[in-house]
């Protein structure tokens, strides 16, 4: 049974991941002008920090853990590191996020916290600000969980 409940996880994750895109949501902060014109839905977002500390991957056998949020079914999907992840998300006034349904595989992987940290996270953001090129998204309190650079993966 745990078999093929991982199975339908894993194939519900990849067709996920192969769903055609809408045209990506501008969302900005706009309380600054030297914004740049980098938008929340549609990009690919590596993550840089985590808790304010720089994410080093060079002695793990981890991917860089990024998150990409579609337009088209509000999904949330990436990879924590080691194992890819699914869910949704809403976008609400004043830059405020709600993650939900955050789904993930289950493979093991040596990442010394790296990918339960960046997964609990996502699960406590609230809200978010794009600086420069730059996501940060915080928790109720305005502390900072998780900082990331947008990257052009269109390649």
């Amino acid at each position: 049974m745990k078999y093929v409940l991982g199975l339908s996880l894993l194939f519900c994750l990849f067709l996920f991941n192969c769903k055609t895109q809408d045209a990506p949501q501008k969302q900005t902060d706009t309380s600054s002008p030297s914004k740049t014109d980098v938008q929340l839905v549609g990009a690919k977002w590596i993550l840089t920090k985590l808790n304010g500390d720089v994410v080093n991957l060079s002695n793990t056998e981890l991917q860089q853990p990024f998150i990409r949020l579609t337009s088209k079914d509000n999904g949330v999907g990436g990879t924590g590191g080691c194992n890819p992840f699914g869910g949704t998300f809403k976008l609400k006034a004043n830059q405020t996020i709600a993650f939900s349904e955050m789904l993930a595989t289950m493979r093991y992987c040596d990442d010394n916290g790296i990918e339960s940290v960046f997964m609990g996270n996502l699960r406590k953001a609230v809200s978010y600000t794009i600086i420069d090129n730059e996501l940060t998204f915080k928790d109720e309190n305005g502390y900072v969980l998780s900082t990331f650079e947008s990257v052009d993966d269109k390649k």
